[in-house]
């Protein structure tokens, strides 16, 4: 419940045909580690990297990215005290996402596109 809570909290208003999805990644977790979101509406995935190490923010559901060039990439990789985005337009399935950095193994979670 506390996941719906935050994307309708992340949603800026009526009038948004965006979802806004923040996950942080820190040493060795991602938070949140379930997220739930609608196919309906394009997802603006925001990975922030609150951490000392960096990360490599690795999913399926970045194939389905839009307006990239020269083509979409399946992991963003972010350094430590930075950000990084990327627009979605989401297709229904659960997508498991984890840190592709070497002795990362435990960092993952799932994204669910209902």
């Amino acid at each position: 419940m506390a996941v719906v809570l935050f994307l309708i909290a992340s949603m800026s208003g009526c009038e948004s045909r965006e979802q806004t999805v923040r996950i942080v990644a820190e040493d060795f977790r991602f938070t949140p580690s379930e997220v739930h979101v609608s196919s309906a509406y394009p997802i603006r995935l925001l990975v922030v990297n609150e951490g000392r190490e960096r990360h490599e923010f690795k999913t399926a559901l970045l194939a389905h990215q839009t307006g990239m060039s020269p083509g979409p990439s399946s992991s963003l990789p972010v350094a430590p005290n930075q950000k990084v985005e990327a627009l979605v337009r989401p297709i229904p399935g659960v997508y498991l996402f984890y840190c592709a950095r070497r002795g990362h193994a435990g960092m993952s979670g799932t994204i669910i596109v209902e």
